[in-house]
């Protein structure tokens, strides 16, 4: 009994850790357009060219694929809703942390001044372009056939982790918005907060609530808000309200499952006490 009761516990554990994140997406979706082979889950807030695969945000093996558009036929950003919002007008105190692993199979492709548009993930307000904690990957200051991952506090240009990364090759990802300081924070590989990050430079102006996190393709173009990041595979996205919570493995589906059956059998042997 005291065995029994012991992984009861440690899966509640599990289950707790679970619950407190704002979200978890495997992509454990079918191949096609990821908004819908999710059913849904996964919303367009600014589309070019219709119909897989034509859209940029498409579900591939069990992960998201980004691809940089160089002239192709369509382009897609797209979102999905954290479980809380938060209201920086009046949030002074919350930080927002999101991690996922990705691996880039081309290199980021960038034009001009297009360093500032080269963000493929953020965090997003719910009024108009209101883009948080914008990761992008840029050639800039790399070795040949590396990149560099950047933030931005939002729409100036990121700043860049002094860190060659290859193609072929996962990383995890770690970021943070802080409501407190008004700045994002981006590491990779951490396995501490205190591990080596860059931080944003550039000024944040709030609008609206905070409600969701997005991935993004580029574009060529010699703006400064277009920019083509590379293509991508992108797994494993969690948005916490802490660090740990971020980097925290998500559970498989059989492990859920042994949560939900141990939760059950504690609550039938409680009530035949």
């Amino acid at each position: 009994m005291k065995t029994f009761l012991a992984v009861v516990g440690t899966v509640g554990i599990a289950l707790s850790s679970q619950a407190a994140a704002l979200l978890t997406e495997t992509f454990t979706y079918a191949d096609g357009d990821l908004t819908n082979v999710s059913a849904g889950a996964w919303s367009y807030h600014s589309i070019t060219g219709t119909g897989y695969p034509a859209t940029a945000l498409n579900n591939v093996l069990g992960q998201a694929f980004i691809n940089q558009n160089d002239g192709g036929s369509g382009m897609g950003d797209a979102n999905r809703l954290l479980s809380s919002t938060f209201d920086p007008a009046t949030d002074n105190t919350s930080s927002i942390y999101s991690s996922f692993t990705v691996n880039f199979i081309a290199l980021p492709f960038l034009s001009g001044t297009a360093v500032s548009g080269s963000y493929f993930a953020h965090i997003r307000g719910s009024a108009g372009s209101e883009f948080y904690a914008r990761v992008s990957a840029s050639t800039t200051g790399a070795a040949a056939g590396s990149f560099r991952l950047g933030i931005g506090n939002e729409a100036g240009t990121p700043v860049f982790l002094a860190q060659d990364l290859n193609l072929n090759t996962s990383y995890t990802v770690v970021t943070r918005l802080s409501l407190a300081t008004d700045l994002a924070t981006l590491w990779v590989n951490p396995t501490l907060e205190t591990d080596p990050s860059v931080t944003g430079a550039d000024v944040i102006g709030y609008s609206g609530l905070i409600n969701s996190y997005a991935l993004r393709q580029g574009t060529t173009g010699t703006s400064p808000n277009v920019g083509a990041p590379g293509d991508l595979y992108l797994d494993n996205l969690k948005v916490a309200t802490s660090f740990d919570e971020a980097i925290a493995p998500i559970p498989e589906p059989s492990s859920l499952a042994l949560v939900g059956m141990s939760a059950g059998i504690a609550m039938i042997l409680r009530r035949r006490k």
